[in-house]
C-alpha cells in the first residue's frame, strides 16, 4: 500500500503524473474543492438562485456536492440551491435519476425532475426507435440540442439567476478543440469566455469543475461513495469520441496537456470578437442566433418520423408552478 505523498497517512488512490505525486481521497478532495470553490467564488454573487443541472452522473453529482458545501461555508452570500434533472426518457437515465434524487435528499437540497417528453413532446428512446437506419444524425445529436434548450428554459422560468453544470476540464478541452476544427469561432468564444449577464433569456452558466480532470472526478465519486451513475450514455457517438481519444493519448504521453490546452484556448477566445447577436426564435420564442432555433429545425425534421407535429413552444407549465421552491 502506497501512502499519500501529502499527508503521509492515508492510502493513495490517485496519481497526478504532471506533478509526480500520489494522493489519498481526502487530499484529492481538498485539491478539487479548492479549484471548484475558486470558480464559484469568482462567478457567483450574493443572493443568487443557483440551479444545478443534475443528471445524476458523476460530474454533476460532484458539482452539486461542492456547490452545496460552498453555500454552507459562505452563509453571508445567502445562496439558494435547487437540483434539477432533465429525464430524456432512456433506460440509462432511469438509474441516474434515482441517484440524483438520493444525493439531493442527503444534502438537503430540493430536487425536481422534468421529462423531455413533457417539455419537447418526445423522448430520446422513442426517437432512437423511429429514426431510419443510417440516418444522417444520431439520437445523441438531437438530444444534446434539445436538452440544453430545456435546461435553459427551466432555469429561466423557475427564476434561477445562474445554472451550475458538471462540465469538467476534459469536456471543455474537447469542445474547444471541436469548435476550432469546425472553424466555429463564435462557439469557442461562447464556451470559454465567462460573461455574467442575462442575454435574451439565456441564463448564465458556471462550471466549478472546469479545472478538474474527469479521472479526478471519477476517483472521488468512487472513493467517497458519492451517489452517482458512473456509466456512459449508450447513445454517445460522433466526433467527440475521436477527439477525446486523441486528447487522452496526448495527456498520457505529456502529462498536463489538458490544463495547458484549456489555458491556451481561453487566451485565444478572449482575443477574439463574437459578432453574433441573440434573438428569439419565431417559432418557440427561445434564444437563438438564427430566425428559427436549431431545436425547432430538428423537431421539424423529426416530425416526419414521429408522425406528429413537434414544432411548437416548449411546454413549461409544470416548471412555472415550481417558482416558489427556493429557500
Amino acid at each position: 500500500m502506497r501512502k499519500c505523498d501529502l499527508c503521509g497517512f492515508n492510502e493513495a488512490v490517485y496519481t497526478d503524473h504532471s506533478k509526480g505525486v500520489s494522493v489519498c481521497a481526502d487530499c484529492l478532495m481538498k485539491s478539487v474543492r479548492r479549484r471548484a470553490w475558486q470558480v464559484l467564488k469568482g462567478e457567483l454573487i450574493a443572493g443568487d438562485k443557483v440551479m444545478i443541472a443534475h443528471s445524476g452522473g458523476k460530474d454533476s453529482s460532484l458539482a452539486l456536492l461542492l456547490t452545496k458545501e460552498f453555500a454552507d461555508a459562505h452563509p453571508d452570500m445567502k445562496l439558494s440551491l435547487l437540483s434539477v434533472t432533465v429525464d430524456e426518457g432512456t433506460f440509462y437515465r432511469k438509474a441516474s435519476v434515482k441517484l440524483a434524487e438520493r444525493l439531493a435528499n442527503e444534502l438537503g437540497v430540493r430536487h425536481r425532475t422534468y421529462t423531455m417528453e413533457e417539455i419537447h413532446g418526445l423522448s430520446i428512446e422513442e426517437l432512437d426507435f423511429r429514426l431510419p437506419v443510417n440516418w444522417k444524425r444520431s439520437p445523441c445529436t438531437y438530444c444534446g440540442v434539445l436538452r440544453r434548450q430545456a435546461l435553459n428554459a427551466i432555469a429561466r422560468e423557475i427564476g434561477a439567476t445562474v445554472v451550475v453544470t458538471g462540465h469538467n476540464l476534459d469536456d471543455l478541452v474537447q469542445t474547444a478543440a471541436m469548435n476550432l476544427s469546425r472553424g466555429d469561432i463564435n462557439a469557442l468564444v461562447k464556451t470559454l469566455r465567462h460573461e455574467r449577464k442575462m442575454e435574451e433569456g439565456l441564463v448564465p452558466r458556471v462550471r466549478p469543475l472546469k479545472m478538474v480532470y474527469e479521472r479526478e472526478v471519477a476517483t472521488l465519486v468512487v472513493a467517497k461513495k458519492i451517489p452517482a451513475h458512473l456509466g456512459k450514455c449508450p447513445f454517445t457517438q460522433g466526433m467527440r469520441i475521436g477527439v477525446r481519444r486523441e486528447i487522452d493519448d496526448l495527456e498520457d504521453r505529456i502529462p498536463g496537456t489538458k490544463v495547458k490546452a484549456l489555458q491556451t484556448f481561453s487566451l485565444i477566445s478572449h482575443g477574439l470578437s463574437s459578432d453574433v447577436q441573440l434573438r428569439r426564435c419565431r417559432v418557440c420564442g427561445e434564444p437563438t442566433t438564427a430566425e428559427v432555433c436549431k431545436a425547432c429545425q430538428f423537431k421539424k425534421e423529426l416530425s416526419t418520423f414521429l408522425h406528429r407535429d413537434l414544432v411548437r413552444p416548449l411546454n413549461l407549465e409544470k416548471v412555472r408552478k415550481d417558482r416558489d421552491l427556493w429557500d
